[in-house]
């Protein structure tokens, strides 16, 4: 089983007007990646920045998979050292046509990133690559770590005035 770090997209989403709702995405070519889903491999595919609260996340395809032998390529999106299907589980990816989002799965729970962390594509199947797809990873979500002390400085101007 191999972890894909190549797709890894930052995430952002300050403002001057202070702390926003954000989307990232990451469109995840398949041909040609060093992707196997039959070991199962794991494509982390978003940054996901301590102190950010995850909103919502899916996958959409693109354009559908075809796998080198195998007709049953699959994906699962979640976190690798935890919940490897927290957003979308097992969606068939060369059985779905362009276009079609993956049902998303509730989100169970606070999914506040305590540490630096990565939204990841698990795949499975019994082909060993791709000879076509691209998947579309998006995550929605908000940086709600603290904003420290946001009072005012008190200046010498202030004083001599």
């Amino acid at each position: 089983m191999a972890n894909v770090t190549t797709f890894l997209k930052a995430a952002s989403g300050n403002s001057q007007r202070g702390r926003n709702v954000f989307m990232v995405e990451n469109t995840i070519n398949l041909v040609g990646s060093s992707i196997n889903p039959s070991t199962p491999d794991t494509a982390q595919a978003l940054t996901l920045p301590a102190g950010c609260k995850v909103i919502a996340a899916g996958v959409e395809v693109v354009e559908s998979a075809t796998m080198n032998t195998g007709t049953n390529g699959t994906v699962s999106l979640g976190f690798t050292g935890g919940d490897v299907d927290e957003f979308v589980a097992t969606f068939d990816i060369d059985g779905a046509a362009d276009g079609a989002y993956a049902p998303e799965i509730a989100i169970d729970g606070t999914t506040v990133a305590t540490a630096d962390d990565t939204i990841d594509l698990l795949f499975a199947g019994d082909g060993a690559s791709f000879t076509a797809g691209k998947l579309r990873v998006y995550a929605v979500m908000m940086d709600v770590s603290s904003q420290g002390d946001t009072s005012a400085d008190e200046v010498d101007r202030d004083a001599l005035a």
